[in-house]
């Protein structure tokens, strides 16, 4: 009787280190998966949603929000409820993302969150995105080039950077979102692999109505 009781307990706890096992081998494909059908679904959105949503408030306190994990990313899909502003798109690494007002974490878990409160697409400011270096979020923007074309859209227009400059800074380089008077521009920031920051910057070259054929570039 000890010997059953004894090779059922082996037995039982070889059965929980195999979850345990498989629940860590596909533990990332699904957090992927989850992002990326979170993202898509935030990607729905309508001019007139987003100048309803432009009004309300939001969180900019970067200080709060942690490094990604599956709590994060489980609560978001339970919430669902972020103020969308529009799209960005980066065609050269393959990025098609909403844009969400403020840096909470249920926002920085879907897309790109806005920096500053007063921002606006295609102005003479720095519109500043910040997002996870995670795989279906920023983390396309390491293999991001000088030249490449970076489009933002509020559904009504599409608007249309060149990236002119990108950087590894620290995490305390806080000027490089600031206006720059005279200039139009987009700042994009996300962590590196080490405790840096990569920086992608660039220059508005084009401003077009938002057509089936210009918001191509976003997935519509």
């Amino acid at each position: 009787m000890q010997k059953k009781t004894k090779n059922r307990l082996i037995n039982g706890l070889l059965a929980i280190l195999l979850i345990m096992g498989l629940v860590l081998i596909f533990i990332n494909p699904i957090r992927n998966q989850l992002v990326k059908m979170m993202a898509h679904r935030q990607m729905d959105v309508t001019a007139a949603k987003i100048k309803q949503n432009q009004h309300k408030k939001a969180s900019f306190d970067f200080d709060k929000v942690d490094s990604l994990d599956t709590k994060q990313i489980v609560n978001a899909a339970v919430k669902g409820h972020v103020l969308v502003l529009g799209k960005v798109a980066i065609p050269s690494v393959k990025m098609a993302l909403p844009v969400m007002k403020g840096v909470s974490e249920d926002t920085m878990a879907q897309g790109g969150g806005t920096m500053k409160p007063d921002q606006q697409m295609g102005a003479v400011n720095n519109y500043a995105l910040a997002g996870h270096s995670f795989q279906n979020i920023f983390l396309p923007l390491e293999n991001v080039r000088v030249g490449d074309k970076v489009y933002l859209t509020d559904m009504e227009e599409v608007y249309t950077y060149q990236v002119d400059y990108k950087a590894s800074i620290s995490p305390y380089d806080v000027k490089v979102i600031d206006d720059v008077p005279g200039r139009k521009m987009m700042t994009l920031i996300t962590c590196d692999k080490t405790v840096r920051r990569w920086c992608i910057q660039g220059k508005l070259v084009k401003t077009q109505k938002a057509t089936q054929q210009t918001l191509a570039v976003f997935g519509n």
